[in-house]
């Protein structure tokens, strides 16, 4: 481990080429003192007590060092914990916030086909906040996901809302916290649908591919439409003026 602490400290750049046997020794010095395994974090109240017993035979650059040494190490050791963290627990506790998500659910009598749409967007929430644990999301996780959807993934403002119902949902009465407040994301748009609507030429082409008694029933039927949407627009501005 200590071996690869100094290539670490080399790869990052972090202290001179030949500085690095110094720094692994002070921190073998420090966990001997301490008498605790190498593999161990070391809280500040230790690295104190060490830092205090060099003090007295060591000058001031040296402490220095011995500090710098000991915070470059607890750093490179948090991340390799973390590197190494069980995907079997990581994949636990999703599983047990998915089931209580199920329970939740059940609980208030939602559909079948709401259940699969909000389990459906808890896996892609957990996706998208990858190695995070459940109880290490906030609000901020949220409304990451919830801008991502419509400024990566292009959806619609009906489907982000299902994904805000679902995430808050789980938030709400599975993990127990409240993050409405906290969720200011991105929304999406609005697609602007024109309608269709056809030229007059366009109708008399249509009409002159018809022959017989089917160009008699289109004929006849796009005048009834033109009349029901006469009778209700002059209705609607009637009603305007009147009020």
């Amino acid at each position: 481990m200590l071996k690869e602490f100094q290539e670490c400290l080399k790869k990052n750049g972090q202290i001179k080429a030949n500085s690095g046997p110094y720094y692994v020794k002070w921190v073998v010095d420090c966990y001997s003192f301490l008498d605790k395994p190498i593999s161990e974090i070391i809280y500040n109240e230790e690295k104190r007590q060490f830092l205090t017993h060099l003090f007295q035979d060591h000058e001031d650059w040296q402490i220095k060092q011995v500090d710098y040494a000991l915070k470059l190490y607890g750093y490179f050791l948090s991340q390799r914990q973390k590197e190494g963290s069980s995907k079997e627990n990581f994949l636990k506790e999703w599983k047990m916030v998915e089931e209580k998500a199920i329970k939740a659910l059940r609980l208030r009598h939602r559909s079948y086909r709401t259940e699969r749409a909000y389990l459906a967007w808890l896996a892609r929430f957990k996706d998208f906040v990858k190695a995070k644990y459940p109880l290490e999301l906030t609000g901020e996780d949220v409304q990451n996901f919830l801008t991502y959807l419509p400024v990566e993934r292009k959806i619609s403002p009906s489907t982000q809302n299902q994904a805000l119902n679902a995430i808050l949902f789980v938030f709400r009465h599975v993990l127990k916290k409240d993050v409405k407040g906290y969720v200011d994301a991105v929304r999406a748009r609005q697609k602007r649908r024109l309608p269709v609507v056809l030229t007059k030429r366009e109708v008399r082409q249509i009409f002159d591919l018809m022959t017989g008694a089917y160009r008699l029933m289109a004929m006849f039927n796009l005048i009834g439409a033109s009349i029901l949407r006469f009778i209700h627009l002059s209705n609607s501005s009637l009603r305007v003026l009147l009020n």
